[in-house]
């Protein structure tokens, strides 16, 4: 058999997708100063308690040895010189609580299998070659360096379904590294079975009854939790194992993509229909609230409230910058006209021109520096009009202030000027209006 055979085809496919994701993120982290840090927190964090969680590996489990289990332990020897790894790797037996499962790890160059407690009772219940083509598996993820590989591509595990897909792959040419070194498909399906249902009832399993699933359970349910899984569906492995063993009594059973499809599109339509239900609701809760006695009074309250934390907040309050705030051209022109003073400053600072920004008024602003108001008056912090059309986006109050002699390189109480926001932002927008 042609070695090439030996790995799943999509296993490579998946795996260079995976590369560029996480070569395009590790990119972007290199030159991000503020997720950098958080990346390598992250990671270190990580490392530590995966160095931890081989140390009570090494510090609980069972090792297999020449002194403990020699027999399965001259069969991983057997294994992996023919798998040709350069070496051995520590395998140790852990109590499972009746888990059927087995993995491999690695950690600073030492790789690491841990064989479950009941899986490894396979060995003493007739089922030596089906336990040797559990090992065979996870001595084929360390052929295969999956494990170094997982950590390279790491980033692309945040892209939904794609990191999956690769370790579905990635099982399926485990399997097919386990079934051809152990040479006996029949144990290979065998010990797949074991994993869905036990080592014991394993036995009484009609395999095609089994199989017939992978068709009749068809639906959006059973295709979902698959593609958010890191392994295949066993049925869908047996079979797998079975084709490529070339057995001649595998079936071959499909997904019902007809039955798939509609599924799925059943499924969205429920989903769309109950957000649109939940959407309309919350609009008709929302229209009925606004029309009650009730909001109407909150809505008032909380007016009222606004207006009497101005005055308790902010002292110096005067009836021109009152006026500024509420778009009164008539009032505004009556009060200077009776000598009130256009730059007098609240107790923060702000003068009626800063009011007149904060609601974005062009109107009122242009009627203020009309009559004189100064466009580079500052407030508490040495904020000038200028910054604030910045902060707003607002271009036409920024040439409306610069027409009438605001400054772009005035600071504030940190040094900055309006131009070096711009600047450093890169808002060209701006930066033309400042150089006008």
């Amino acid at each position: 058999m042609d070695n090439r055979n030996l790995v799943y085809p999509k296993e490579t496919i998946y795996f260079i997708l995976c590369c560029l994701v996480s070569i395009g993120l590790y990119i972007a982290v290199a030159f991000s100063i503020i997720i950098l840090p958080i990346i390598i927190a992250i990671f270190l964090i990580s490392l530590f308690f995966h160095a931890v969680s081989i140390g009570s590996i090494r510090g609980n489990g069972v090792r297999v040895s020449e002194q403990q289990f020699p027999d399965v332990y001259e069969r991983i020897q057997t294994l992996s010189s023919d798998m040709r790894l350069p070496r051995v790797p520590d395998v140790f037996i852990l109590q499972s609580g009746g888990a059927l499962n087995a993995f491999a790890t690695r950690f600073f160059g030492r790789n690491v299998v841990v064989l479950y407690s009941e899986v490894f009772e396979l060995a003493r219940q007739k089922g030596n070659q089906e336990l040797d083509f559990i090992i065979a598996h996870e001595l084929a993820h360390v052929k295969r360096r999956h494990i170094w590989k997982n950590w390279l591509i790491l980033p692309a595990m945040w892209v939904p379904f794609l990191s999956e897909a690769y370790s579905r792959a990635a099982e399926y040419t485990c399997d097919r590294h386990a079934a051809y070194y152990t040479n006996d498909g029949q144990a290979s399906k065998n010990a797949l079975t074991i994993l869905g249902i036990g080592k014991v009832l394993y036995r009484e399993v009609n395999e095609d009854a089994y199989l017939q699933q992978i068709q009749q359970e068809s639906n959006p349910f059973v295709w979902l939790s698959e593609k958010w899984s890191t392994h295949p569906n066993l049925p869908k492995r047996i079979q797998h194992v079975g084709q490529f063993m070339r057995m001649a009594d595998t079936p071959t059973y499909q997904t019902n993509k007809r039955k798939m499809i509609g599924g799925v599109t059943v499924l969205f339509l429920v989903i769309g229909l109950l957000y649109g239900g939940i959407a309309a609701g919350f609009t008709y809760a929302m229209t009925k609230m606004e029309s009650s006695d009730l909001f109407a009074s909150l809505m008032t309250l909380d007016e009222e409230m606004t207006y009497d934390d101005i005055e308790s907040e902010v002292t110096n309050y005067t009836d021109l910058m009152d006026a500024a705030s509420i778009g009164d051209t008539e009032k505004v022109a009556q009060l200077l006209a009776s000598g009130a003073a256009i730059d007098e400053q609240d107790s923060e600072g702000s003068t009626a021109l800063h009011y007149s920004i904060y609601n974005l008024n062009d109107e009122m602003a242009e009627q203020l520096l009309k009559e004189g108001a100064d466009p580079n008056s500052e407030d508490s912090t040495g904020y000038t009009p200028l910054f604030l059309a910045y902060d707003y986006g607002d271009t036409k109050m920024a040439k409306l202030l610069v027409t009438y002699g605001a400054d772009p390189d005035q600071e504030d109480m940190y040094g900055d000027t309006p131009r070096d926001l711009a600047e450093q932002e890169g808002n060209k927008e701006f930066l033309t209006i400042y150089n006008q």
